[in-house]
């Protein structure tokens, strides 16, 4: 570590990086709380093929669940639309976004 490292950088938004911190917390706890409105299959393959940084394919997941590659892409589509569902419903509870 060096002298200039202990200097406060006045250019810093520290402020403004801890309301991102929090923003940020606050998104992945209602995703996590969001992700009850799915069933275990339902939260598998949604993670496995949106949340994964390794998206895992659609012929790999129809091996696993012994379904077609189509049931597969129907359960994740149907997956992500409760899931934005119930996220937008949280947003409003919590104020942020208005209710239409």
């Amino acid at each position: 570590m060096q002298w200039q490292d202990w200097l406060e950088d006045e250019d810093a938004d520290q402020a403004g990086d801890y309301e991102a911190r929090d923003e940020l917390e606050t998104r992945r706890a209602m995703l996590a709380e969001a992700m009850d409105v799915l069933n275990d299959r339902e939260k598998d393959i949604l993670t496995q093929r949106r949340l994964s940084d390794e998206t895992v394919t659609l012929e790999d997941l129809s091996g696993q669940y012994d379904v077609s590659r189509e049931r597969i892409r129907q359960i994740e589509v149907r997956a992500f639309e409760k899931l934005q569902k119930r996220m937008r419903d949280l947003a409003k509870q919590q104020g942020m976004l208005e209710s239409a």
